[in-house]
């Protein structure tokens, strides 16, 4: 659980300076400050602050979306979840848009966008704590969580969907399933025959997850929802290690905080903390907020 948490934030923080860098101009990959951010080395973006919210409502509460929503208040008014204390960036539109909707009152599981445009991957990045909390639930439990755990951000089928395949998948590893390919043939078995029966919308998005997967269309390391879930799983399926999963989602270029920090989470299920390369993880900041949320969760 330590390994996926902080698998999770090291992969973001390694990713932030590389963000917005195109797959040829990206070089070694190595902890460095700087970037369009300018950050210093080892910090944590969004991704990593909104999964940290997530874990911490979940420890605190159990699952309340309402919580959810007020967490990632916190983060973006008054900077929580983030090393000390200073404030959010690079918050995406649809997340920013659902923000302003809960400012305004608007239900937490309604305040996701559901448009074409809201299909970015500002769910999918944050989503991995729901596999981690409540080693009792059951599959139909995990689904319906990450689906309304999605909507406090990002309600379009798609994104409700790819987050339950994912948590699918984490709890899978979480388990002690080692054959990857295996795990994600299953889950999306899963989804396909007993969750997405008579919900011809979420059955069309699931089927449309997967088919992507080989279209020539498919845009690695992009933030298209669909895109950022097969980079980040490409990413961690064809490495042998947590160090060469990063790497590789990193490799892709463009979201490169987000596809690392998504791989990461996987990796670390698999190679536990002590797979996290040495220096990657002493450079890490904030520790202190991730080792209190970790131990509680």
């Amino acid at each position: 659980m330590r390994g996926a948490i902080y698998g999770h934030l090291v992969g973001d923080a390694i990713g932030v300076p590389y963000e917005g860098t195109g797959p040829d101009a990206i070089g070694p990959v190595e902890v460095r400050g700087g970037g369009r951010h300018g950050r210093p080395p080892g910090t944590w973006s969004d991704d990593g602050a909104l999964m940290l919210a997530l874990a911490d409502s979940l420890a605190t509460v159990g699952f309340h979306p309402r919580d959810q929503g007020k967490r990632a208040l916190a983060w973006v008014d008054k900077g929580t979840y983030t090393p000390n204390g200073e404030g959010a960036f690079d918050i995406g539109g649809a997340t920013s848009r659902a923000l302003v909707r809960l400012r305004e009152g608007v239900d937490a599981i309604q305040a996701g966008g559901t448009e074409e445009r809201d299909c970015g991957n500002g769910s999918l990045m944050r989503i991995l704590p729901i596999a981690l909390w409540d080693d009792e639930a059951d599959s139909a439990t995990l689904i319906e969580r990450a689906h309304l755990a999605s909507r406090v951000t990002h309600g379009h089928p798609r994104c409700q969907v790819t987050c339950a395949l994912y948590v699918l998948v984490a709890r899978a590893l979480l388990t002690g399933q080692t054959n990857a390919a295996a795990g994600l043939e299953a889950s999306v078995k899963r989804l396909e025959a007993d969750t997405y029966h008579g919900r011809p919308d979420m059955k069309r998005a699931l089927t449309e997850l997967v088919m992507h997967r080989s279209k020539p269309g498919v845009r690695y390391g992009r933030a298209y929802v669909f895109d950022a879930f097969w980079s980040a799983w490409e990413a961690f399926a064809r490495s042998g290690s947590y160090a060469e999963s990063v790497e590789r989602a990193i490799g892709y270029g463009h979201d490169t905080d987000t596809t690392a920090a998504i791989a990461g989470g996987l990796a670390g299920i698999r190679y536990g903390v002590q797979g996290i390369p040495a220096e990657w993880l002493d450079a890490l900041r904030g520790r202190e907020i991730v080792e209190d949320i970790a131990a509680r969760l």
